[in-house]
C-alpha cells in the first residue's frame, strides 16, 4: 500500500496550473459554489476560494496550494541539490492536480449522499480574520479540541 501511495503523489501531469484550476472551478460550480475566485501572490496562483449558501448564509472556503511540500518530495526522491524553475513548475502542477483529485473524491462522497458539500470542505472554512478553520485551530495549539469529560463519565 505504501508503494502505491508513493507512486500516486508523484503522478506527473502536463496540465498547466491554469487548466487544473479551471477544472477545479468547473467542478465546484456543479456543486453550487458561488463567487469562485483565484488567489494570487507574485503572479502565481496560490488558492481557490468559493462560497456556499448554507442555512441562509454564505460560508467562505479557501483551498490553498502548498506546492512546496511536493517540491521537497521531488528533491528528496531525485536527490537533487539544485532547484530549478522547471522543477518548481512541476511541483506546482502536481500539487494543483492533487487538489483537483482530492476535490473530485470529496464530491464523490457528496454524490453518494454520505456527506454534505459544506461538510467535506469544513477545515477550509474561512473566518473573519481570513484564516481557515484548520489554521485557527492550529494557531491555538489545538486547545479548541480539548475534550472535557462530563461528571460521572467513565475514563
Amino acid at each position: 500500500m505504501a508503494e502505491r501511495v508513493e507512486r500516486m503523489w508523484m503522478e506527473t501531469t502536463r496540465q498547466s496550473v491554469i487548466q487544473t484550476v479551471a477544472d477545479i472551478q468547473k467542478l465546484l460550480s456543479k456543486y453550487h459554489a458561488e463567487s469562485i475566485t483565484i488567489g494570487y501572490e507574485k503572479g502565481e496562483i496560490v488558492s481557490v476560494s468559493f462560497e456556499l449558501w448554507v442555512m441562509n448564509r454564505h460560508l467562505a472556503y479557501r483551498l490553498p496550494s502548498k506546492w512546496q511540500g511536493v517540491l521537497q518530495k521531488i528533491v528528496d526522491r531525485k536527490k537533487r541539490k539544485k532547484i530549478t524553475a522547471e522543477i518548481e513548475e512541476k511541483a506546482k502542477r502536481i500539487a494543483w492536480r492533487q487538489t483537483l483529485h482530492w476535490v473530485e473524491a470529496q464530491l464523490g462522497y457528496v454524490d453518494t449522499g454520505q456527506v454534505k458539500t459544506e461538510e467535506v470542505f469544513f477545515a477550509y472554512i474561512v473566518d473573519d480574520r481570513g484564516k481557515t478553520l484548520f489554521e485557527a485551530i492550529e494557531e491555538k495549539g489545538y486547545r479548541m479540541l480539548d475534550y472535557k469529560k462530563e461528571k460521572g463519565e467513565a475514563e
